[in-house]
């Protein structure tokens, strides 16, 4: 991947870190938002003049304003990008724009099919996931052991292609600002990992692992596709907003079962 490019993952993956932390926590703590600002200006500083010039125009027009291009098409806009372009990308010399929308591009493999879609047209919350993606119960004594033990189930069911970069790529975003957003939740998640697109998982943990005077018991782990990092923060909103309540939280807690976490979190869904 082109160096600016993947300096310009970056400062996209903080800046919709800032309107996460926003979401999920309110008037979020200033502090933590001005570093967030710190590190995107830090990074900006050393962007050529003619990147810069680019992102400064298409930033301010978009919230994604770097994507992926599969099979030949840019996956924010759909249009489908020519030859010569394609070309241009997925050599990585440069950095290139889609001749539509004006974004940056990026080359990607494409994402993959779950095991049964041809078999299924998905509805509502099982668009992104499964029964199988339901644990509850699990037997961790840190955070690190949660994450390790979910990312795995999502490559194991097949919504994930690699289990392994996946739970490193949830380490490091979790590295960047913790995903903990208080009533004992936490919202670990990935963006740019194979998958076969949006992804959500949940695990509880009883009692709950201790972290920054927090009791962290029912968690919520994703791979974001770039493309749906917006529906992303919309849904994790909604999650928060429901589980908010603590009977909401003690009926996903009292689970022992997968089949009724995810009858939960189908009617959460509709």
């Amino acid at each position: 991947m082109n160096k600016y490019i993947n300096q310009l993952l970056q400062m996209q993956d903080l800046e919709i870190a800032l309107r996460e932390h926003r979401s999920l926590k309110g008037a979020a703590e200033e502090e933590t938002c001005a570093e967030l600002r710190k590190n995107i200006g830090g990074l900006k500083k050393i962007l050529p003049p003619e990147v810069s010039v680019i992102y400064e125009r298409i930033s301010k027009k978009y919230d994604i304003f770097v994507c992926p291009m599969v099979n030949s098409a840019c996956t924010s806009c759909f249009m489908k990008i020519p030859v010569g372009v394609t070309n241009s990308v997925m050599s990585t010399s440069n950095c290139i724009s889609c001749p539509t929308c004006g974004r940056f591009l990026y080359y990607d493999e494409g994402h993959f099919a779950r095991p049964s879609d041809e078999f299924h047209q998905y509805k509502g919350v099982a668009r992104f996931s499964s029964q199988e993606l339901m644990l509850p119960h699990m037997k961790a004594k840190s955070k690190g052991d949660v994450i390790e033990t979910i990312g795995q189930q999502c490559a194991k069911a097949g919504f994930v292609l690699d289990g392994g970069l996946f739970v490193k790529a949830l380490l490091s975003r979790e590295s960047l600002i913790t995903t903990a957003v208080g009533s004992g939740m936490a919202f670990p998640h990935a963006r740019d990992i194979r998958a076969c697109g949006l992804t959500l998982a949940v695990g509880t943990v009883k009692p709950g692992i201790k972290e920054n005077g927090d009791s962290l018991s029912i968690f919520f782990v994703s791979a974001v596709p770039m493309q749906t990092s917006i529906f992303y923060i919309e849904l994790i909103s909604k999650l928060a907003n429901y589980f908010s309540k603590s009977e909401n939280r003690k009926k996903m807690l009292d689970c022992t079962q997968p089949e009724q976490m995810w009858k939960i979190l189908v009617q959460i869904g509709k």
